[in-house]
This record gives structure tokens, C-alpha cells and sequence, in this order.
């Protein structure tokens, strides 16, 4: 899993760079694509306007009065100006933007914003619309068409001839809003891959800290149930002898050595198989009235023998009232053990545990502090995870599987209690268990 997961990642971070770049490179090859249609679009809307425009231009020279209604006189003669017409004499700026507006319409851009201009045959503008001028300068972010305004009667088109020109201002804005859908649906897509990749990389992170959970509790159980059987091994071999067997005293003594050594291996059959019940959600709790400093006095008897090993002081300040409360009896008890023996385990040369308990609000609060190693931040962030050890090396100094705590927090929200833990490295611990009394 070790040497395989960098190349998991490797793999699979290449796929996504390589799903991105073809749904980009396709988004752009759909946006030119889309602009080149509307180029081509707008190139026949002008054809179609400067075609009708054509049939009312004549090639040739027309009677056209000078501006401002004027004669000019020449040699004393009364001449009329003869010139050509052009498309600022046939059109004003309202007919032909209609004219244009309406080519828009049949080719279905009807929405589509427009200025335009027409230049005569020096390419000076004798004709615009308000904003042609700021729109035909924006030439990087707009669409540029110019087409010539031949008239009607031409047979040979030799220019230069007047221009119709029509710009598209925008055009960007205009072609990403009419691919908003796709776009939208390509980024939804993109989402999803990088959603999968996160939730791959995560169960992969997940199974990796499973296979190394299950390794450790694997040398745990196999270390806490060795010592054991060999410690029974060791005292069958004893018992085997003639010497032992001669002496009474020698016999009780091996003889409780192995009972002793297997409670301490039922007992760890018994966690692993009540943490086994937890994991059915449809436990059912055997809940009766319970005296709580009852239960307290029962596990501190329990442990007499066990802290009778090093100098040990107990405290107990059973200051609540009401002591009685609604739960199932067994699985308290184990509750109370688990925690009494932790703060055994934790403890320093000098065992000092102080249980107290108290009432507020119609609760009653267990309070378990022992002056033991004490925990990180970090391990009491994760104290209530399954299998979960503090890291310790290879040093088994601590016996258990990691199943107590989790157990213990399990039990304790099945009772609708909760339960808060304070520790402080090399200052101890102390556990506060809420329950409603009864």
C-alpha cells in the first residue's frame, strides 16, 4: 500500500490535468466556432441589406442640388450640380438602422447589439451610429464587418465603392452568454471529476490508516494474549514438578497466578466482544434504577488488589444528592472500569485518583482525576476513536487495545449523557461524565 499509493496519486492527479486541458481546449474550439458563425451570420445580413441598399443606387450621374438647397453660378450661368448619389442621400440613420435591425431578425440575432457606419469611396464616414466610434476601436473585443455597396445596374464591379460597415460590440460577453448552458454544464462536470478524485484520495487515505489500525490492535491482541499464555505455560510447568507439588504454598501461589492470568484474558475477550455489540445500532439497554456511588464503590473494590502493587491514594467525594439514576447496570459498570483502569495504567510511580461526583440541573456528574502521564491536544482529539493508541514507539508499556474509550463514549450517549475530557502532558487527566438522574 506504501509503494503503490504514490503512484495512485500520481495517476490519478494526471487524469484530471488531462480531462481539464481537453474540456478547455474544447470550450475554446466552441467559442471560435461559435464566433466563426457569427461572423458568418453577420457577413450575410450586410450582404442582404447592401443588396437592397443596391437597387436604389444608380451608377451613373444623378441631378443632385448642392447642400443646403444653394445654385452655385459659374461664368455667370445658373449650372445645377450633377453628382453621384450616395447612401447618405437615399437613407437616413433611422431607415437604414431598421433596415439592418430587420436582416437581423431573419437570420434569428434579432437580440444581438450593433452600431454601424458607412464610408464613401475614400473611406471617410458620412454616416454612423452614437457609439460607432468607442465600438469600432475595441477591434480585440468586437466583430468587424465591411462589405462594399455595389449599385444595381454595375455589370463590372471595379471600385472603390461606398462600405457598409457593422460592428459587434461585446462579442465575447454576446458568445459566452450563449454558451452560459454548456459552460455551466462543462464546469458542473469538472466538479464532479475533482469531487470523485477528492473522495478517491480520501478513502485511500481512510484505508491506509484502517490497514495500519488493524495492524496495531492485530500486535496488540497478539501481545496482550501471548503474555498471558505463557505466563500460564510457565506456571503448568511449575506445577508439574515435585518440588512445587510438595509444597502446598508453592501450589496456591502458581494456582492463582493462572487464574489470574486468565480473567486478564477473558477480560480482553469480553472488550473485544462488547465493542462487537456496539456496532449493532439496534442495542437495546437494560435500564433500571441505579445508585451511581454504589457502582463507584464496586469498581474501587474491584481494583484493591490491583493497586496494592504501588503506593496508591483514593479519594472519593460522593457529594450528590440524588444519586439515583435510569441505566443499564452492566454496561455502567464496565463504563466506570474502563476509566478506573485507564487512570491506573497512565499513572506515575504514585497512583492519586480523586472520583467525586455532584448534582446540577437534574444531572448527576462523574468525575474521574488521576495525576498520570497526561495526553497531547492531539491524542485527546482522537481518545474516542476506535482502536485508536497514543504513539509510544515500539514500547508496549501500556496494555489494551484501544477499544475502551471509544466503548466507554458509545455507552455514555446511549444514556443521552455526555462525557468531556481535560488532560495536560505529564499533569494528568480528568474525565467529567453527565447522566440525567433518574
Amino acid at each position: 500500500m506504501k509503494k503503490t499509493f504514490p503512484v495512485i496519486i500520481v495517476l490519478i492527479t494526471l487524469s484530471i490535468i488531462g480531462i481539464l486541458f481537453i474540456q478547455i481546449t474544447w470550450l475554446q474550439g466552441l467559442f471560435l466556432l461559435q464566433r466563426s458563425q457569427l461572423s458568418e451570420k453577420i457577413n450575410q445580413t450586410g450582404l442582404l441589406v447592401v443588396t437592397d441598399i443596391g437597387k436604389k443606387m444608380n451608377s451613373g450621374l444623378s441631378f443632385r442640388l448642392p447642400k443646403r438647397g444653394r445654385l452655385s453660378l459659374e461664368n455667370e450661368y445658373h449650372l445645377h450640380k450633377f453628382d453621384e448619389s450616395t447612401i447618405a442621400d437615399i437613407y437616413d440613420y433611422k431607415e437604414l438602422n431598421q433596415k439592418i435591425k430587420s436582416a437581423f431578425d431573419k437570420f434569428e440575432i434579432g437580440d444581438l447589439h450593433f452600431e454601424f457606419a458607412v464610408a464613401d469611396k475614400k473611406s471617410i464616414l458620412e454616416l454612423r451610429s452614437n457609439n460607432f466610434d468607442d465600438s469600432f476601436t475595441e477591434d480585440l473585443n468586437s466583430l468587424q464587418v465591411r462589405i462594399p455597396v455595389m449599385p444595381q445596374d454595375v455589370i463590372e464591379p471595379v471600385g472603390p465603392f461606398e462600405s457598409l460597415i457593422i460592428v459587434i460590440p461585446d462579442v465575447r460577453l454576446y458568445l459566452l452568454n450563449s454558451l452560459k448552458w454548456i459552460i455551466l454544464g462543462a464546469i458542473l462536470f469538472i466538479l464532479v471529476v475533482l469531487a470523485a478524485f477528492f473522495i478517491t484520495i480520501r478513502s485511500l487515505l481512510n484505508q491506509r490508516k484502517v490497514n495500519e489500525i488493524k495492524n496495531d490492535f492485530i500486535n496488540n491482541m497478539t501481545h496482550e494474549l501471548k503474555t498471558p499464555l505463557a505466563t500460564i505455560s510457565l506456571a503448568v510447568d511449575a506445577l508439574k514438578t515435585a518440588k512445587v507439588q510438595s509444597d502446598p504454598t508453592s501450589v496456591a501461589y502458581f494456582s492463582n497466578i493462572i487464574k489470574e492470568e486468565n480473567v486478564r484474558m477473558n477480560k480482553h475477550v469480553e472488550t473485544i466482544l462488547e465493542t462487537g455489540q456496539l456496532e449493532n445500532k439496534d442495542l437495546e439497554l437494560n435500564k433500571q434504577p441505579v445508585n451511581v456511588h454504589d457502582l463507584i464503590q464496586a469498581v474501587v473494590d474491584s481494583y484493591k488488589l490491583q493497586l496494592e502493587e504501588k503506593p496508591s491514594n483514593i479519594h472519593m467525594q460522593l457529594d450528590a444528592t440524588k444519586p439515583e439514576i435510569t441505566a443499564d447496570e452492566e454496561h455502567l459498570l464496565h463504563v466506570l472500569s474502563n476509566l478506573m483502569d485507564n487512570a491506573i495504567k497512565y499513572s506515575k510511580e504514585t497512583i492519586d485518583i480523586l472520583v467525586s461526583t455532584t448534582n446540577v440541573n437534574n444531572k448527576i456528574i462523574i468525575t474521574i482525576e488521576d495525576n498520570g502521564i497526561g495526553m497531547t491536544n492531539e491524542t485527546t482529539k482522537h481518545i474516542f476513536e476506535k482502536f485508536y493508541r497514543a504513539h509510544s514507539g515500539n514500547i508496549h508499556n501500556v496494555k489494551g487495545f484501544g477499544l475502551g474509550m471509544s466503548y466507554v463514549k458509545r455507552i455514555v450517549a446511549l444514556h443521552k449523557g455526555q462525557i468531556r475530557v481535560q488532560s495536560e502532558l505529564d499533569h494528568g487527566t480528568t474525565i467529567e461524565i453527565t447522566l440525567p438522574v433518574a
